[in-house]
């Protein structure tokens, strides 16, 4: 009987090495009313403080709907009825929306309609305060937007939410936050930069070790205030004879394997972090070592990416507004692929050298 084995099948618990990750269930349906809260707030910080990440998830919202919207008539006329907050154009308002699925995993937007019930506007809500409601089944049969007076929530029915969820797995009711699984890369790359930031700033103002003749602590108080106040205002101080022994300076942090290794350090997170929402160096500005022919592999790639991406959202809009709209691919590059690789012929076999092994 063959052996089921799964998961790492060498140990190296003894040896200090051994790397786990914690069991994560999904958010599932439950009995009766299951109630989901995106946890804006947190992933919002993430997405306002982190320079690498904002740039992202903007490129992602940019080459999405970068080209504009493209439609017939008839539904260009309900798209010019999207105002959102009263002075956005539709092609704002949706792209803000899975902007925002991007940061918390879920995005939500009031379908504002007349009497008739036909749709006057699209109004983006705070994903913070709106709660995602499923039954027992597992099935999203309303929204509840959270007030700050008990018993005065708001209940909307299905058809008056546009709702997106970004990567939803399973049987799960809501989306992930792209910063989720990067948490401890940004957390890292924070802690290197502050890091780094040391650094540098010991390399400009050196810690220096005073080594004073008294040990009278009034004196040790007023000669370190004095020595302080003179090297916060780049002064030049004068200090009586027989006051100082020795002077010791120490520009990098003990044990500091100097500023080449850290910056480094930091390129690897940086690096590390843009694979990791893939996101192409190209793409974002820089590409260390990528030559031509790699870098419109890597952009051909990234492209499949982004038409997901259009293509969800157009789902999204024909189904939740009843809207058919096209987004565009920004700037594809295999036509001119094509064409180059008409240039250089069809490819054909090299003749066999006398000698060798065919």
């Amino acid at each position: 009987m063959a052996t089921l084995r799964t998961g790492q099948t060498t140990d190296f618990s003894n040896q200090g090495t051994e790397f786990t990750v914690a069991s994560q269930d999904t958010d599932g349906a439950e009995i009766n009313e299951t109630f989901y809260i995106p946890d804006f707030a947190k992933w919002n910080g993430f997405y306002r403080k982190i320079s690498e990440l904002r740039q992202v998830i903007n490129k992602f919202g940019s080459w999405t709907f970068g080209r504009g919207i493209k439609a017939d008539a008839k539904n260009k006329k309900k798209l010019d009825k999207i105002r959102g907050t009263g002075k956005e154009s539709a092609r704002s308002v949706l792209k803000n929306a899975w902007r925002t699925a991007l940061i918390c995993g879920d995005s939500f937007a009031q379908i504002v309609k007349d009497n008739q019930g036909r749709m006057t506007n699209l109004k983006p809500l705070n994903p913070g305060k709106v709660a995602i409601v499923a039954n027992s089944q597992g099935i999203i049969v309303g929204y509840e937007m959270q007030t700050t007076e008990p018993g005065t929530n708001i209940r909307y029915d299905v058809e008056e939410i546009y709702h997106l969820s970004y990567e939803r797995e399973a049987d799960e009711i809501h989306g992930i936050p792209m910063p989720e699984a990067l948490e401890t890369l940004i957390t890292s790359r924070n802690e290197g930069i502050e890091d780094l930031r040391t650094l540098y700033h010991r390399t400009v103002k050196p810690i220096i070790i005073y080594e004073a003749e008294t040990d009278d602590t009034t004196k040790l108080n007023s000669l370190e205030d004095t020595i302080n106040k003179a090297f916060k205002n780049s002064e030049s101080i004068v200090i009586p004879t027989d006051v100082i022994k020795e002077v010791k300076r120490a520009s990098s942090p003990i044990f500091s394997t100097g500023e080449v290794n850290s910056l480094a350090y930091i390129k690897f997170l940086v690096r590390l972090f843009v694979t990791s929402v893939g996101m192409p160096e190209v793409v974002m500005g820089w590409g260390e070592q990528t030559t031509e022919a790699s870098a419109n592999i890597i952009y051909l790639a990234y492209q499949q990416e982004i038409e997901d991406m259009q293509l969800y959202n157009q789902e999204a809009a024909e189904i939740q507004l009843g809207i058919i709209i096209n987004l565009e691919f920004p700037a594809s590059i295999e036509t001119m692929l094509q064409n180059d690789n008409k240039k250089d012929g069809p490819v054909k076999a090299e003749k066999p050298q006398a000698g060798k092994d065919t």
